[in-house]
């Protein structure tokens, strides 16, 4: 792999050989340039590619990262691919490889239509006790919202209907029944061996902070964890890093001035405090921009100033033309 393709900032990520390293990348830095640059490089100086695994929030873009690793691996002759995956593709292949471990050999996962029909039917013998005609759409949502931030129930109403306060406020009032609603979708999915996308997840990470033998046979078969758009990890899927901390090298890339899924339960403390929560770990900043002119760059540089935040980041751009943006006031969204 020739390292002479991705600027300085880029390469000194891309070689790093300490323990753990968050990158912080603006919007059009070469974030994901870097991420498969570190793939290609790790393998091109002896890390065996199974030993690699590379985290995203879609499979898609996961298996983009290894295909693109593959290929600049492909340039320099070596004919190896790192894994791809996403948190819940990961914690699958965990309890599928570990039967003995999870005891769910004959279990089948569902989607969400399926969750939907499921929580319809538990939800036509609660609805006359109910006090709003809530959706299974909805009871799904702050389940969903509580498991992976491990916050109350009540919490995760709020946080999941903070757009209509008045429906919030009315489910708070019915939480005991909401709590006994969740209980019988779990004891329905426990009677007919189903698990859902938030149990893989949750499964995955109890029983592996739990059993010393099994984390110790997890953990033993990477080197190195990469993780894309870190910004957008939630505490579970934190947790779940944390198990592999100390004997994995994490490398996460992401976004310190962006996080689009709060309402999914990301959290974007885990970049902003990665360094109190990773012992042995370095920041680095990618700052060089392609994507747009200084000028619009500028207003992004100086918003950030205004906030609370400290992000101490301006990027620059490689392309200096371009007109400075106009503020327009409009009457409607159209």
């Amino acid at each position: 792999m020739l390292l002479n393709k991705i600027n300085k900032e880029q390469k000194k990520a891309v070689t790093y050989t300490g323990k753990h390293l968050l990158l912080l990348a603006g919007a059009g830095t070469g974030k994901t340039t870097t991420i498969v640059s570190r793939a290609a490089w790790l393998i091109e100086n002896g890390t065996d590619p199974a030993r690699i695994k590379i985290i995203s929030f879609t499979k898609k873009s996961a298996g983009e990262i290894a295909l693109r690793a593959e290929k600049l691996l492909a340039g320099s002759g070596i004919k190896k691919s790192p894994q791809g995956a996403t948190f819940h593709g990961w914690c699958l292949e965990i309890i599928r490889s570990n039967p003995s471990f999870f005891g769910m050999t004959k279990w089948t996962v569902i989607d969400v239509d399926d969750q939907e029909v499921i929580m319809k039917h538990i939800l036509d013998k609660y609805m006359s006790r109910l006090s709003y005609d809530v959706k299974a759409s909805d009871i799904l949502s702050i389940r969903s919202y509580r498991l992976n931030t491990e916050c109350e129930l009540d919490d995760a109403i709020y946080k999941t209907l903070h757009n209509n306060q008045q429906k919030s406020e009315l489910l708070i009032d019915d939480i005991d029944n909401i709590e006994h609603i969740i209980q019988s979708y779990e004891e329905y999915k426990k009677i007919h061996s189903y698990m859902d996308y938030d149990d893989i997840l949750t499964i995955a990470v109890t029983t592996l902070t739990k059993c010393e033998e099994l984390r110790s046979k997890v953990t033993s078969i990477y080197e190195h964890i990469l993780v894309d758009e870190m910004q957008d990890t939630n505490p579970l899927q934190w947790k779940l890093l944390e198990v592999f901390m100390p004997s994995c090298h994490l490398f996460c890339v992401g976004d310190d001035a962006q996080s689009i899924y709060n309402f999914r339960g990301a959290d974007f403390n885990s970049i902003h405090s990665f360094s109190q929560r990773v012992p042995d770990s370095v920041v680095m900043k990618l700052v060089k921009n392609y994507r747009s002119s200084q000028a619009i760059l500028d207003v992004s540089n100086q918003l950030l100033e205004l906030s609370p935040l400290q992000y101490d980041k301006k990027l620059i751009a490689t392309q200096k033309a371009g007109k400075k943006p106009l503020l327009v006031f409009v009457n409607n969204k159209k």
